[in-house]
């Protein structure tokens, strides 16, 4: 599995903050394939060395020009390679004997076009690593930084508005394998007044991929938002550790990750020659790492929005107002379903507030009433003193106030100053605005949104990356010779039942010590339930001996579909049934997964995993993810079984995971003060 290197990684500051650069294939017509990178670069201002390469002009687009690369002065950091497909490899080869550090590679019809395109891609990365040489692409749209001036993209986003379609010098940095979708970002993020720091297109990733601009933004200055689009997650160790890098460094990662069905991950593959990943793992462990994972382009864009404002609560403690009631239940159904806390207002504050407002209610969200929307001082007073409440996160729903222009002008001012007078503070405001007014209130640090419902449900996710980022530094366990799964139970306190194979019933009577139970067994047999192969709390030697007799019958029955089926027994014990089991992933390593046990574990379907090694905090959220779990208090009279007892077992088994095979254990049974395990399954007899 493919790592993360910083040396690696590293390398990518010459994409974005490169001294010296080399455009081969460039254009004397700015508005051509080869001619955007250079015009970009000068209208961008940008302060590095340009060495356009035409083998037909010696000075292109008012810079001088050389006929190869071999020609020119110096090395230069990278190389954009803007020449037709056909011509990459050998102007590749050059740029790497030449010194360059990256490359990137705008042309297509490589591995996305199948067998013959995958042995051209091949090659191009055999000679990017021959020469130490990170390669961006094959067909790819470049990179861009707005910080440094310095683009790398035949992208016609500057067309936009008649010219101006460059977004405001930002914070906000993009990684998108999609050339097409990642400009889609690049304009959305301009409409909504969102600036923009750095953005690369990785596209077939033959080399550079998503995850290594992740671990470069983690690090970079002038990035506070990651934002990626996501193809591919097949280098799924790798794609941790950037994650990782991003967590321990407090910047938030939003991701958009298609391709979650088979049917999607064919039209990834092709796409970008992405393979498809199991989403739910994927969605697992975006969870662990703290990912702002977003279902659209748009939804995308508005978790970039809460990230801007440039706080990240952990609490989700939440005071809301809205002008409006129809806003007040929008919020309060969005932030129940999601596990934001409207905390109760204190009585003496709603009190002083009645007395400036009659019509408002008594809750959490204040709704302001509509008889004090035409006074402005009212209902940015009643926003002010939401925001006194001091909880973590302030949200404001005041619909279209903002575009009446007798409301505008005295609503403006004061949500303008918000910011400077609470900046510990994460305030949300949904509102339609004039867009010159949206621009001016993300730049005090005002998260905006179109919709409350939305705006709270982004908050929502901001709050999970804040706790996420709370947690301790993950460390890599090294993996070490394998180990038998049974000494890792055991050390997790987990007991395994001993199994007996009982010839006759008169064998199983002699086991009672206590209630047991009978079960069919056999090597290839996974689901003995659905032969009716367990009955379990057998207290009596009659009730032994009519259960071996049932299960005698079934053994004769089924024979000739498992040679080597038989009864056994084992002790009876209560508790609430969970599914324990360490995976060896192709693409992540090694991962603790949970979910409900016994018969109910093909029910529900209810399966959550994390990266080993992991702590506490992530296994209280696989605990939590488990339908079953809501048994654990005691339900219908049972007694409330461990929990606590469960939890420190998996990050046991998260401790020892790098040195296990694949094993399931099915069901694990969690008692008041043990935990039980039957049925102990390698992953080589499944």
């Amino acid at each position: 599995m493919l790592q993360l290197q910083e040396g690696g990684y590293g390398l990518l500051e010459n994409c974005f903050f490169p001294e010296s650069a080399a455009i081969i294939g460039a254009s004397t017509d700015p508005m051509k394939f080869g001619g955007r990178a250079l015009k970009f670069c000068l209208e961008r201002g940008y302060k590095g060395r340009l060495y356009p390469v035409n083998a037909r002009h010696d000075v292109v687009q008012g810079v001088p020009a050389y006929a190869h690369v071999a020609e020119l002065p110096e090395a230069p950091d990278i190389a954009v390679i803007a020449v037709p497909a056909r011509l990459v490899r050998e102007n590749l080869v050059a740029a790497g004997e030449k010194g360059c550090k990256v490359a990137v590679v705008y042309g297509a019809q490589f591995a996305e076009a199948g067998g013959e395109g995958q042995a051209r891609q091949d090659d191009l990365l055999r000679i990017a690593r021959d020469h130490g040489m990170r390669m961006v692409g094959p067909n790819c749209m470049g990179a861009i930084s707005l910080a440094s001036g310095f683009v790398a993209s035949f992208t016609s986003a500057p067309e936009h508005h008649d010219g101006n379609g460059w977004p405001e010098v930002g914070t906000v940095s993009v990684a998108s394998q999609s050339g097409a979708v990642g400009i889609q970002v690049f304009a959305q993020l301009r409409d909504r007044g969102l600036g923009l720091a750095n953005w690369i297109s990785t596209g077939n990733q033959a080399d550079v991929d998503v995850a290594d601009a992740i671990a470069y933004f983690a690090g970079d200055a002038a990035t506070r938002t990651i934002a990626a689009y996501m193809e591919d997650a097949s280098r799924g160790l790798k794609l941790c550790q950037a994650l990782e890098r991003a967590r321990q460094a407090k910047k938030p990662v939003v991701i958009l990750k298609v391709g979650t069905t088979p049917e999607g991950g064919a039209a990834a593959q092709g796409h970008t020659a992405s393979m498809y990943v199991e989403d739910r793992v994927v969605d697992d462990l975006f969870a662990q790492y703290g990912v702002l994972r977003a279902g659209s382009v748009n939804e995308l864009i508005d978790l970039v929005a809460a990230c801007e404002a440039g706080v990240v609560p952990s609490s989700p403690d939440v005071a809301a107002v809205s002008v409006s009631g129809g806003g007040a239940v929008m919020i309060s159904d969005a932030a129940a379903k999601l596990g934001l806390d409207l905390v109760d207002y204190p009585q003496d504050a709603l009190t002083a507030l009645k007395g400036v407002n009659a019509f408002v209610n008594d809750r959490n969200p204040i709704d302001i009433s509509a008889p004090s929307m035409s006074n402005m001082e009212i209902t940015g007073g009643h926003l002010k003193w939401g925001l006194e409440r001091n909880q973590p996160t302030m949200i404001g729903y005041i619909s279209h106030v903002p575009l009446v222009p007798r409301t505008r002008s005295g609503i403006m001012p004061q949500l303008l100053r918000f910011r400077d007078a609470h900046p510990e503070q994460l305030i949300a405001i949904a509102a339609n605005l004039l867009p010159e007014d949206r621009s001016a209130l993300v730049r005090t640090g005002v998260a905006v949104f179109d919709d409350p419902t939305v705006a709270t449900e982004s908050v929502a996710k901001l709050v999970r990356a804040g706790q996420a980022f709370e947690k301790p530094p993950s460390a890599p366990v090294a993996p070490g010779s394998i180990e038998d799964p049974s000494d890792a139970l055991a050390a997790a306190g987990i007991t395994l039942l001993p199994e007996a194979a009982v010839g006759d019933a008169e064998a199983a009577v002699r086991m009672l010590d206590g209630p047991i139970v009978l079960k069919l067994s056999a090597s290839t047999l996974r689901h003995k339930t659905e032969l009716g192969g367990v009955i379990t709390a057998l207290a009596s030697p009659e009730s032994v001996r009519a259960a071996f007799a049932d299960l005698a019958e079934k053994v004769a029955r089924h024979n000739d579909s498992y040679p080597d089926l038989c009864i056994t027994a084992s002790r009876h014990v209560n508790g609430v049934e969970f599914l324990i089991g360490v995976r060896r992933d192709p693409h992540f390593g090694p991962l603790v997964v949970l979910g409900s046990g016994g018969v109910d574990c093909q029910i529900f379907d209810d399966l959550t995993c994390r990266k080993a090694p992991f702590g506490p905090p992530d296994a209280a959220a696989m605990v939590d993810a488990a339908m079953v779990s809501k048994k654990l208090t005691g339900w219908r009279g049972a007694p409330p079984a461990n929990r606590a007892m469960l939890e420190a077992a998996l990050v046991s088994l998260s401790g020892a995971a790098a040195r296990l095979p694949s094993f399931e254990v099915n069901p694990v049974m969690v008692g008041t003060d043990a935990l039980s395990a039957v049925d102990l399954v390698m992953d080589d007899d499944r």
